[in-house]
């Protein structure tokens, strides 16, 4: 019975080793593409009973190979956000569009799935409600710099293609009023969709993590 048992274990080691060993010999990809897609965006905090938007987002990624399950993927984007909220019994639509740089982690913890976190900072790139014609002091009222984390999942396929949901939690009090008591931060779940550019003249071999 020991010796049954001896077998399997040292099987299953053999097993597991050679596909370890095969995984690592894997060739590793700095890989340079755009991803776009759906933000449903809200704001969280002191001002309450305001509604999400659905808006978009899109701009240019890199994916930066550090090891054979983990990686660092940087982006630019465009990401076009805000809420809505009634008054006087009329929906005034809030817009808050930013340029982003979100600097995401990414574990694969199979050859396509990965878990994902990591930091934003944002810049207001223009503001303005449908309510009423925009004064130049509405754009001044919500702070220029915004900083939140990031949470996700991804899947990615050999071909490039991938697929991204992630929450963008606002860490920063964007109200920029003369009353500095009221707080309100971003709220932003994202789905994307993309595609990494493979190439022969970018890829290197797996280096020890």
């Amino acid at each position: 019975m020991k010796g049954v048992f001896f077998l399997i274990t040292s099987l299953l080691f053999i097993s597991v080793t050679g596909l370890y060993a095969q995984d690592e010999d894997k060739v590793l990809y700095t890989r340079a593409g755009f991803k776009f897609g759906a933000n449903y965006a809200n704001i969280t905090g002191d001002i309450k009973d305001t509604d999400a938007r659905v808006r978009m987002h899109l701009g240019a990624v890199i994916e930066f190979p550090v090891s054979q399950r983990f990686f660092v993927q940087a982006e630019v984007l465009y990401s076009a956000q805000g809420y809505k909220f009634k008054e006087e019994g009329i929906e005034n639509k809030i817009s808050l569009n930013y340029l982003t740089l979100p600097i995401i982690a990414k574990y694969y913890f199979t050859d396509k799935f990965s878990l994902e976190t990591g930091p934003q900072i944002a810049t207001l790139a223009n503001a303005a409600e449908s309510g009423k014609d925009t004064p130049d002091e509405f754009f001044d009222s919500f702070k220029n710099f915004d900083f939140s984390w990031n949470l996700g999942a991804g899947y990615k396929l050999e071909s490039g293609l991938f697929f991204q949901l992630r929450y963008n939690l606002g860490l920063t009090n964007i109200n920029d009023l003369d009353t500095p008591d009221i707080n309100f931060n971003h709220s932003v779940t994202q789905l994307s969709v993309g595609y990494l550019f493979k190439t022969k003249n970018n890829r290197r071999q797996n280096e020890e993590f």
